[in-house]
């Protein structure tokens, strides 16, 4: 599933394909059970912007200050394309037609991409650890006594209401790093190791630095393959790590020292 990393360098394509090129309409695949978008713009923009694990495509109208947002998510698989109208990818859920010969496409194999008009963000997730981090701080100091923290540290990092864009290897990546055990209450956790928050705002970076993972169905939207990647992931997918089903069913992989 793509994580923040990977959503900021979605954002960065969207804004670089669509820099010069005016749309002027918007087919939703019928397959897909999201919902059909009215576009009473004969000609607009689009922009981009991503927090956490939510993305904005801003669409503009050309001939006034009107726009409409579209919060997305982009589930398992979901990634852009830019491509000519006669290569539309197979399984792209959402076109965004160009004047001339191209076209936007929306493409997740898996389906669980989400889509909705929207004034802003989601209300209940919580504020980006890499562009808002005093805030990201804040609203965890502010919840750390609650019954959400008194769960263990690898599953709270799950709870996008407080960890907005921490995912599957990137939690898995933090708390390697801060070589804390991940099945310590997330409070007690937070307050004797304050360099998870530090580091769930650095690895982010760091990953989106490199180009992000090509993990399982998500595909880089510019094809290319992450500098150093392995380099990188010293524990998500390690063979020699330990691993486990955590209470939301998502695999973690730890430091089989924390077994003992």
């Amino acid at each position: 599933m793509p994580e923040l990393a990977e959503l900021k360098i979605t954002a960065d394509y969207v804004n670089e394909m669509c820099d010069t090129i005016s749309f002027h309409s918007i087919k939703k695949n019928p397959v897909h059970k999201g919902s059909e978008i009215e576009m009473p713009f004969h000609k607009f923009r689009i922009t981009a912007e991503s927090r956490g694990k939510e993305l904005m495509l801003y669409l503009a109208d050309e001939f006034s200050n009107k726009v409409i947002n579209l919060q997305m998510t982009m589930g398992m698989s979901g990634h852009f394309q830019m491509v000519p109208l006669n290569e539309i990818p197979k399984h792209s859920h959402l076109v965004f037609r160009a004047h001339g010969s191209a076209a936007l496409c929306f493409v997740d194999v898996r389906r669980f991409g989400k889509w909705k008009v929207a004034n802003d963000w989601t209300e209940n997730r919580g504020p980006d650890p890499t562009v808002e981090f005093e805030q990201f701080v804040h609203n965890i100091n502010h919840h750390i006594l609650s019954k959400d923290f008194k769960k263990p540290i690898h599953e709270v990092m799950m709870n996008q209401k407080y960890f907005n864009g921490i995912g599957n290897y990137l939690r898995a990546e933090i708390l390697y790093r801060v070589d804390v055990d991940p099945f310590m209450p997330a409070a007690h956790a937070i307050q004797k190791y304050p360099q998870i928050l530090d580091l769930c705002h650095d690895i982010p970076l760091q990953a989106y630095k490199l180009g992000g993972g090509s993990i399982k169905d998500w595909k880089n939207p510019y094809e290319k393959q992450p500098e150093n990647w392995a380099d990188f992931m010293l524990c998500y997918g390690n063979k020699n790590m330990a691993q486990t089903i955590d209470r939301t069913g998502r695999r973690f992989w730890y430091d089989p020292k924390w077994n003992n």
